[in-house]
């Protein structure tokens, strides 16, 4: 289990990182979409380049790759749903291997 470092404020609202998980490097964009009905996070993975997960929504208590083929295990997003202001501080992304 490792925890994904995630950023909150409008600073953040569009950030890119790599993380290794499992000694895979994925490439994490996060983005926050403010022009939906709720504003919410959604996050594109990537590996070598290649997309993993294009879209993917941070809901809170589920594994928000659950339905893409990525092959890197789980990632479960727990805590407060995310606003512009919380992510990262009162929720958090948590990978697990499978």
């Amino acid at each position: 289990m490792q925890t994904i470092p995630l950023s909150s404020g409008a600073a953040n609202a569009h950030q890119s990182f790599s993380v290794s998980l499992g000694g895979q490097v994925i490439r994490f964009d996060i983005n926050f979409l403010s022009y939906l009905d709720s504003p919410a996070w959604a996050m594109d993975l990537y590996r070598d380049g290649t997309p993993l997960a294009l879209g993917a929504m941070l809901e809170p208590g589920c594994d928000v790759i659950e339905t893409y083929n990525t092959g890197i295990g789980r990632l479960v997003f727990v805590g407060d749903a995310p606003t512009l202001d919380n992510l990262g501080i009162t929720n958090e992304l948590v990978w697990v291997a499978s």
